[in-house]
């Protein structure tokens, strides 16, 4: 057994030193750079992703380590291949004694293949870098003074990028350089990853791109760290430290989303005890049986004595009256609707205003809200200009950029920043998470939507963490009811569904807010009812343990 009830143990951490600069060698990517307690990179890795934005595999096939007390060098050729591709790059990294540190890739197509981007990417951690100045260097040597923003940017912070420097911490000064490339820097929280990143080719260029086989490249970046002698560094301490803050949150309204097909009848006893407000399901009105699979998702909320969350995608306002017909005489079985476009990322102004109205007067007490089948993304570049919504809903998924264990347990904490961005713009109003799932749902390849891990006691424990940070919420949609994307396998049960009984009989009526001074490595969900008791989920991610406190 590996990892937290799934197939494979974490890979391996080789660590290492440049000087005053130290990190680990992770198969091929340099993760966790600090200045003893400072973060100042969270990793260094190469990217191939296709035209569709799917990221080729990496096998590595030669690797040599050398690892000193002070100074390291690794050389690494690997292979990528997918569909299409097929890439080979040979990369050297190594770190000095003075606290530089430098990767050079050179690659060579393999085959002709259309790209996105081939290149090296960089993440820099949320915590030691929001709101702190960073200078860039252009191309043609002018700079700009900009800032690390506190609040997710829609659009990349910072563009055309030949260097940047900036001070993570008093006593510390970073420079990066790049060569072979213009980079530029996005804002990954956007898509709930922990992290700023810095990569190569603008997204101004148009893509996807044809590589030609034989097609080389050549990119190199350079990290210079200079430390005051005054700079106290401190030692990372062992010890976690994780405590309830001063902070409560009502717990949210949770719901599972169910498929066309309604909920099969043996899997009720189990949905029963899972403690659910209610069930989701989404409807395309130019689908000519959506009455059909209303009728079927109504049928499985009510036989579980909960209601139904309803996502409705719109083309034209007229389809509403079909709709507002159908759900008159089910109104006390409806728990919210959201209006969703067919045709645009987020209803039009005129169709929301138009829709909403239509709903309010038939339904004066149902929740209509506003929001996007997409990304948060989605939402934060297409803001609301209308206040005629009850709520903001946007999905949210981890992996949009990478699938490791490790990636998607630091993708957690942004989910907070998530919720606070959407609030700054949701005038006042709830917001709405719908559907969390694990891989993205809207894939070309639907192989590519399953995750072996969904029911491993390692997805029970990022879920019951997710819950933490996605506290503020009022109501939140986790997974498909049953099968290989579900709360329940479509045999049996699963730990997530175990711990969700667990909170259930407890009748939580908070979340009581916690903080933890490595959420890497300990966080903790802590749960209050109306005696005031408290119930907790401590995950412990080094041991691979769930704790219930």
């Amino acid at each position: 057994m590996g990892y937290f009830g799934t197939d494979a143990p974490l890979p391996e951490l080789i660590p290492f030193r440049a000087g005053p600069l130290s990190g680990v060698y992770e198969a091929g990517k340099l993760r966790y750079l600090r200045i003893g307690q400072t973060e100042i990179l969270r990793m260094i890795y190469p990217a191939i992703r296709d035209r569709n934005w799917s990221t080729a595999p990496a096998e590595i096939i030669a690797e040599n380590l050398n690892i000193q007390e002070n100074t390291f060098s690794i050389e690494y050729t690997a292979r990528y291949q997918l569909n299409e591709i097929d890439y080979r790059a040979t990369y050297t990294l190594k770190g000095d004694a003075e606290g530089t540190l430098s990767v050079e890739m050179q690659g060579e197509a393999l085959s002709t293949f259309w790209r996105n981007r081939i290149g090296l990417c960089i993440l820099h951690p949320i915590e030691p870098c929001v709101g702190k100045p960073v200078a860039i260097t252009h191309p043609d040597q002018t700079q700009t003074q900009s800032v690390f923003p506190e609040l997710i940017s829609p659009h990349q912070p910072f563009l055309e990028i030949q260097a940047m420097a900036w001070s993570p911490k008093d006593g510390v000064e970073i420079q990066l350089h790049f060569e072979g490339e213009i980079f530029e820097t996005e804002d990954q929280r956007n898509w709930t990853d922990t992290s700023f990143k810095t990569y190569s080719t603008p997204l101004r260029i148009p893509i996807p791109v044809e590589v030609q086989k034989g097609e080389q490249l050549y990119q190199k970046l350079v990290l210079q760290c200079k430390v005051s002698p005054a700079f106290e560094p401190g030692n990372l301490d062992e010890n976690v430290q994780v405590y309830p803050t001063e902070k409560f949150f009502p717990f949210p309204a949770l719901g599972t989303v169910i498929n066309h097909g309604g909920l099969p009848s043996r899997a009720f006893d189990q949905m029963n005890q899972l403690g659910l407000s209610f069930l989701q399901v989404q409807l395309r009105l130019d689908d000519a049986d959506f009455l059909q699979h209303l009728k079927k998702a109504l049928a499985s909320a009510q036989s579980l004595s909960i209601q139904l969350g309803i996502s409705v995608f719109f083309g034209e306002e007229t389809e509403l009256f079909t709709l507002l017909e159908a759900l008159k005489p089910q109104l006390q079985h409806i728990h919210h609707l959201c209006i969703l476009s067919a045709n645009d990322p987020v209803p039009g102004v005129e169709l929301q205003e138009s829709i909403y109205l239509h709903c309010k007067q038939a339904f004066p007490q149902l929740p209509v809200g506003l929001g996007t089948d997409g990304f948060f993304t989605v939402l934060n570049r297409n803001r609301p200009s209308t206040t005629q919504f009850d709520f903001l809903q946007f999905s949210l998924n981890p992996q949009v950029h990478a699938v490791d264990t490790r990636t998607l347990i630091e993708n957690l904490v942004a989910q907070r920043d998530v919720v606070r961005t959407a609030q700054s713009f949701a005038e006042g109003k709830p917001i709405y998470v719908s559907p969390v799932t694990l891989r993205a749902r809207n894939n070309p390849n639907p192989a590519d939507t399953i995750d072996p891990r969904q029911h491993s006691a390692l997805v029970a424990a990022w879920t019951l963490i997710s819950l933490k940070y996605l506290a503020p919420c009022a109501a939140l949609t986790y997974f498909e009811a049953i099968g290989e994307k579900g709360l329940l396998p479509s045999n049996g049960t699963s730990p997530l569904a175990d711990y969700w009984q667990q909170i259930a009989a407890f009748q939580p009526v908070r979340i009581v807010d916690t903080h933890s001074s490595d959420p890497l490595k300990k966080d903790l969900l802590l749960l209050e009812n109306e005696r005031m008791e408290r119930l907790g989920f401590e995950v412990d991610f080094e041991l691979g343990e769930i704790r219930v406190q």
